[in-house]
């Protein structure tokens, strides 16, 4: 090649530089990272590039077969004119084995066997299953060796043989490969080219002026301000063209209304100011009006109120007695504001709010309700009794009483208190403070109590609260609690296992109800002991059983505080190994909202408990709140109709309808169905028919403390 031949056609002669085509290593660098960072391009390449390859491997399959049964051909017919020449060669004298060998080794025979009037001539491999020789060869079969067996049927030019021939084919494959090789580097060089052009083409046509327009408009919408300075001339005049048109009068227009937009924000930056400062100065004044005490800085009842509701709407309902409202009222403050005067009065007070304050570290939840009354939220600790909460009233009152300095003289006053319970009392501000300054009234009335509960019963709900903490703490010591059994049966009232009860007997107050001390012991934390403690005795009077029999499920109600103890599943395990008891023989139950407490811990016990083979249930199904999206892939195996359903059976429609859906959801789900609470046989007898597979209540069995018999049988009651 000539020097200078590939840097421009037109450039040795002065020609214009567009002319040039400098296809070199930059150039084609250039391309490769645009068609890269275009993504609209490297789709179209890359089309054309796998359709390219398409057609080509379209053509290529049949070429191939053509092929492949051409060198067949070949092979067979150097095979069928050895053999006529041969066949030629002997008519005048009869055929020799040597000759035959001869034959073999002089052409890609490597069997041969001939057959004329019942006489038979064969040399070389033995042939098996011979294909016509006009047929489709590449379909005939081959030999281990890449043989095929074919067949002459007798012909004036075979001296009327029946020829039956082994063709050696095996040197086709690689000839086959040799040509695919062939074919593919044809191919690939060929997609190769293409997309090369395919890339120049779109650069120039489409690539380039599609990322200069993109930085054009990217660079327009950062610098907003000055749209004018990104207009150029269109010099296209296709669709390219016409985009750049329509943004040059985008810009433009964006002109005009930045120009506008200008001016009218120079106008209302004026009027905002003076409005801002008019509007800071009356809201600052109104603020101090309406919400502050002007005399102690605390703030106002409206304040109070507002800040009150704001804090008992994150208030749980149902949530036990731990926040209450508390108003003071000062007595005799009359008498006093009279003798020493009102800035006597009023240094009292300032005062009075400033001890009233400390209590609280919001300035929102203690505020002055007018005169002499002040308003204060009084907070339980957690982690005190619940007595904490007089204990706390009673430390702002003493603050309250102590004497207080005025220009060197002391003033006592006394205090009156009214108390309202959030929850117990009311749910709101207004109604909480109402009941609060009825219970201050009452106070100042009484001549011994200057503290009043608006309810008079909490008093005697906290005592009794602590008395039965007290006396379950006492129960679990002395073991005073005892299990109870109760048979849960089949359809057939075959007895199918046991529910373990737990029963309280308090040597004072009798029977207590697990209702009441349950939700106790769970507040507490006792129930993690408690339950400890009831699987340790539930185990060892299923291994009892077993001994004796037993064949059927014990189940253990499990609470929310076990289910999420990442060390329950282990306790269970080594208990059940230390009775010798089979984990398939222990039904854990547990209720939804457990379960939906903290979904992910749980799930990982529950997995836990199905690796060691526990039967898992469902309690009360259908009266707390789960989600159906996490409870169809946790690992349970039985659900329990809650009595409130079954109540009702047959007479109420809603409730067959319910029953009937969680049976069917149920079975659906591949788990099985328990009801409880079932009390009369109208109501054995639908839950029968419904599909439901067992039942369990006083119509078959009460809870008592012996279970299973010796006899291995739970007769229906």
């Amino acid at each position: 090649m000539k020097p200078g031949v590939g840097v421009g056609v037109n450039e040795r002669a002065g020609g214009p530089a567009s002319v040039r085509f400098p296809l070199n290593r930059r150039t084609l660098r250039h391309w490769a990272k645009q068609l890269v960072a275009c993504r609209l391009c490297r789709n179209l390449t890359l089309t054309a590039f796998l359709a390219i390859l398409v057609i080509e491997a379209a053509i290529l399959i049949p070429s191939y077969r053509n092929y492949e049964e051409n060198l067949l051909s070949e092979r067979v017919d150097v095979a069928s004119q050895a053999v006529i020449t041969f066949l030629k060669h002997t008519q005048s004298h009869p055929i020799h084995p040597e000759d035959l060998n001869t034959l073999i080794a002089s052409s890609p025979l490597v069997g041969i066997s001939l057959s004329r009037d019942g006489v038979m001539y064969t040399a070389g491999e033995a042939i098996e299953q011979p294909k016509p020789a006009d047929g489709v060869l590449r379909n005939a079969p081959r030999t281990a060796a890449g043989a095929i067996d074919l067949v002459w049927t007798s012909d004036p030019t075979l001296s009327d043989y029946e020829v039956q021939a082994r063709v050696d084919v095996s040197e086709v494959p690689a000839e086959l490969l040799a040509f695919v090789f062939r074919i593919l580097g044809l191919s690939l060089l060929i997609a190769v080219f293409v997309t090369a052009v395919t890339m120049f083409v779109i650069d120039r046509m489409m690539l380039s002026p599609l990322l200069k327009l993109r930085e054009r408009i990217s660079r327009a919408g950062e610098d907003a301000e000055h749209p004018l300075k990104y207009l150029t001339p269109t010099g296209r005049h296709d669709e390219f063209g016409e985009v750049e048109g329509a943004f040059n009068s985008m810009l433009k227009q964006n002109a005009s209304y930045l120009a506008r937009l200008h001016l009218l924000n120079r106008e209302l930056d004026q009027l905002l100011d003076e409005r801002t400062q008019t509007l800071r100065k009356t809201e600052q004044e109104l603020q101090i009006r309406t919400l502050y005490d002007q005399l102690t800085g605390l703030a106002n009842r409206n304040l109070f109120e507002e800040q009150l509701d704001r804090h008992f709407d994150q208030v749980t309902p149902g949530e036990s007695v731990k926040e209450a409202v508390l108003v003071l009222g000062l007595n005799d403050f009359q008498a006093l504001n009279g003798l020493a005067g009102h800035k006597t009065g009023d240094r009292v007070l300032q005062e009075i709010a400033r001890r009233i304050g400390g209590f609280s570290a919001d300035h929102g939840h203690v505020a002055r309700l007018g005169g002499d009354v002040f308003g204060l939220l009084v907070r339980e600790h957690h982690r005190h009794p619940f007595e904490n909460l007089q204990a706390r009233i009673s430390a702002i009152i003493e603050a309250c009483q102590r004497p207080v300095q005025v220009a060197g003289k002391s003033y006592e006053c006394e205090v009156s208190a009214g108390v309202a319970v959030i929850l117990l009392d009311g749910r709101d501000a207004r109604t909480l403070l109402s009941h609060a300054e009825i219970a201050m009234r009452r106070a100042k009335k009484s001549s011994s109590e200057r503290v009043q509960f608006f309810a008079s019963e909490f008093g005697e709900q906290v005592h009794r609260r602590q008395e039965m903490i007290s006396s379950l703490k006492a129960a679990i010591q002395n073991q005073q609690l005892e299990l109870h059994f109760q048979p849960q049966f089949d359809r057939l009232r075959h007895c199918a296992g046991y529910e373990v009860l737990l029963r309280w007997h308090h040597p004072i107050l009798g029977g207590v109800s697990p209702a009441e001390f349950i939700p106790l012991a769970e507040e507490t934390g006792l129930i993690v002991s408690i339950g400890d403690w009831v699987l340790d005795q539930a185990v060892a009077r299923l291994k009892l059983w077993v001994n004796q029999g037993f064949r059927g499920r014990m189940a253990v109600n499990v609470s929310a505080m076990q289910l999420h103890d990442e060390a329950f599943a282990d306790r269970i395990a080594a208990l059940l190994q230390r009775h010798g008891v089979s984990a398939g023989q222990l039904e854990l139950e547990i209720t939804e909202t457990a379960l939906m407490e903290d979904v992910e811990r749980a799930m990982a016990t529950l997995n836990r408990f199905r690796q060691l083979g526990l039967d898992l249930a469902v309690d009360d199904f259908g009266t707390g709140y789960s989600s159906l999206a996490y409870f169809k892939v946790m690992p349970v195996s039985r659900i329990k109709i809650d009595r409130s359903f079954v109540n009702g059976l047959p007479d109420s429609e809603q409730d067959e309808v319910l029953c009937r859906t969680i049976i069917n959801m149920a079975h659906s789900m591949g788990c099985e169905v328990i009801a409880e609470g079932v009390e009369t046989e109208a109501q054995a007898s639908w839950l029968a028919l419904a599909g439901c597979d067992e039942l369990q209540g006083y119509l078959l069995g009460r809870p008592n403390s012996e279970g299973f018999t010796k006899s291995g049988r739970q007769h229906v009651r």
